[in-house]
């Protein structure tokens, strides 16, 4: 139990299949330590949607449609299974909103699906296309560019500008169909246990110590909490995949 509390203070939401890895337990041997000790993780609310502004651009087809399995074709939001998408060297792009300090700021994020990697980020006071560009623009000056960027239809990233870099760069531009949330559910999930993870905003005394800790989350989700799905934290997986000479995905195309 000494253990489990010790990896729980320094892991605080980590959940019994990551404690089990951390701890190098079995999962039922986890769950009921943790059981044992009372330690309860709180749940991720439900993201607000926030969309205003007219689209630049008209919306893209679906670049990511054809490496999903549905079980059921007439109701894709049920039983869909997405982890094909892994393999198209797409990165995936949301922004969230958060109240601080009686007022509305956004965080841009972008992905890199293959890894899980946060390749790029910007915090702002709106949801233009000016703060999603500068999200991309973040993640471009540190990683080679990927064949597939996905957004939903949002016209913070349906712009002139990112129409440009992507044709430039030779990207695939990419939307969700409308209404369908799921389709870029890899976000959507990462946004609720980021803002979780990250804690009540008004701990922090104004817009700079929320801007560092916003950094310092996505560094600690980067390089040293276990994502479940790679069983390491993401860079230690894109390192992997690195240093692997028959691996199965490629800096440009899979």
């Amino acid at each position: 139990m000494a253990r489990l509390l010790d990896a729980h203070e320094e892991h605080p939401y980590y959940g019994v299949r990551r404690l089990a890895l951390h701890l190098n337990w079995s999962g039922k041997k986890a769950r009921r330590i943790r059981t044992l000790a009372g330690v309860v993780i709180p749940r991720p609310t439900k993201k607000k949607r926030l969309r205003v502004g007219t689209p630049e651009i008209s919306a893209p087809a679906n670049a990511l449609k054809s490496y999903a399995v549905f079980k059921d074709e007439t109701r894709p939001q049920d039983g869909q299974d997405y982890s094909g998408m892994v393999n198209a060297g797409a990165w995936v792009q949301d922004f969230t909103h958060l109240w601080f300090d009686r007022t509305w700021y956004y965080l841009a994020v972008v992905l890199d699906l293959k890894t899980r990697q946060v390749v790029g980020w910007r915090l702002g006071a709106n949801h233009s296309s000016e703060l999603t560009y500068a999200a991309l623009l973040d993640g471009l000056s540190k990683h080679t560019q990927p064949c597939i960027l996905h957004s939903d239809q949002g016209s913070e990233y349906l712009s002139h500008k990112h129409e440009l870099l992507c044709a430039r760069l030779e990207i695939i531009l990419s939307t969700s169909d409308k209404a369908s949330p799921w389709q870029n559910g890899f976000m959507e999930t990462w946004f609720g246990n980021f803002k979780l993870e990250l804690g009540p905003l008004n701990q922090f005394e104004d817009i700079a110590g929320l801007n560092e800790a916003i950094a310092l989350q996505i560094h600690y989700y980067n390089t040293k909490r276990i994502h479940t799905a790679l069983n390491m934290p993401p860079v230690d997986y894109a390192a992997s995949l690195r240093q692997s000479p028959d691996r199965v995905f490629m800096e440009r195309g899979a």
